[in-house]
C-alpha cells in the first residue's frame, strides 16, 4: 500500500542527479562529478576529517579512480545499493571503501563477496582480505575452505 510514497534514498538520488545544491566537485583524470561534502561526510569517515579541518576544498581529485567506480561509489554513498555489480567491481569498490573508511561500503561489499563466493575465486578473496587486514572476511573464507577441503 504504502510502497509506491518515496522514500529518503529516492529523495536522495534525486538530489544527487539533480545535482541541485552540489558544493563539490569530485574529479577523475576523464570525468568530474558534481555532489554534496554533506552526503560524502555522511558515509565517509576519512572525507568528514578532511573538510571539517580549516577550509575544504571546493574539488575532490580522485585521479587515481576509474570513472566508473566514482559513479558507482557515489550511488552507494547517496542510495546505499550497488546495484548490479560484478565481483571486479566489487572488488574496486572493496579498495575504495578501505581508503575512504567508508565503513558500510566495506560491509555490502563483503555479503557480496561471501554470497559469491566459489572455490574458483576463495584463494583471491583471501588475498584481498590479507591485504586488507580485514580479519572477519579472512576468517569467513578460511571458514569456506577449511569446509570444502575437509577429507
Amino acid at each position: 500500500m504504502f510502497s509506491s510514497y518515496p522514500n529518503a534514498l529516492e529523495d536522495f538520488r534525486s538530489l544527487y542527479q539533480s545535482q541541485t545544491l552540489s558544493d563539490i566537485i569530485i574529479q577523475t583524470t576523464s570525468a568530474t562529478f558534481p555532489a554534496h561534502k554533506t552526503m560524502l561526510c555522511a558515509g565517509s569517515s576519512k572525507l568528514r576529517k578532511l573538510f571539517s579541518i580549516g577550509k575544504s576544498p571546493a574539488t575532490l581529485k580522485m585521479e587515481n579512480l576509474e570513472v566508473d567506480t566514482v559513479s558507482r561509489l557515489l550511488l552507494f554513498l547517496y542510495t546505499d545499493s550497488l546495484g548490479n555489480i560484478k565481483w571486479k567491481t566489487a572488488t574496486k569498490l572493496y579498495h575504495v571503501a578501505f581508503d575512504y573508511q567508508i565503513e558500510r561500503l566495506k560491509i555490502k561489499c563483503s555479503c557480496f563477496f561471501l554470497e559469491n563466493l566459489k572455490v574458483s575465486n576463495a584463494a583471491n578473496l583471501m588475498k584481498l582480505a590479507c591485504e586488507h587486514q580485514d580479519l572477519r572476511l579472512k576468517s569467513l573464507v578460511k571458514d569456506f575452505i577449511s569446509l570444502r577441503y575437509k577429507s
